[in-house]
């Protein structure tokens, strides 16, 4: 007597290779989940959030100029035009704030006597980063947030 011992597909096969699936699948997805880098936006996020409320008064006070500040970037060089308005003696802090990676971050401190500042981004990596503006003319705290993108 020949016994034939071809394997047949039951339920207790599939549910044993549905499970068997998943459980490699949630494997993997543990392994991914820790190879993510994680990077704070900043590490003193708490005084960060208290300061919050002057920004706030300073992009009001922005707001209220009849000219709005621009920028614009020629042959790497950052070009940013303050508006005329509120005088010629302008300092502040320019930072480039970039998303994707805190180590291209930059915080550039400036004074000049003319409506314009111009900054070389030639060493700047490429890609998009947020650009805060924190400036004073006359006494008079000023504050923008641009968003611009170096292709190079």
């Amino acid at each position: 007597m020949i016994i034939n011992k071809k394997m047949r597909f039951n339920w207790g096969i599939g549910a044993f290779i549905f499970f068997g699936t998943f459980v490699f699948f949630m494997i993997g997805m543990v392994y991914l989940s820790t190879q993510q880098k994680s990077e704070l936006v900043t590490e003193d996020y708490y005084e960060k959030e208290l300061a919050f409320k002057e920004i706030l008064k300073k992009e009001a006070r922005t707001a209220k100029l009849s000219e709005k500040l621009s920028w614009q970037i020629i042959n790497n060089q950052l070009s940013i035009q303050f508006p005329k308005e509120i005088g010629e003696n302008i300092m502040g802090e320019i930072t480039f704030f970039k998303p994707s990676n805190q180590n291209d971050d930059k915080k550039i401190s400036f004074q000049t006597s003319s409506n314009s500042h111009s900054i070389d981004v030639s060493k700047f990596s490429s890609g998009m980063y947020k650009l805060k503006i924190d400036w004073m003319s006359n006494d008079i705290t000023y504050y923008n947030e641009e968003v611009i993108d170096l292709p190079y």
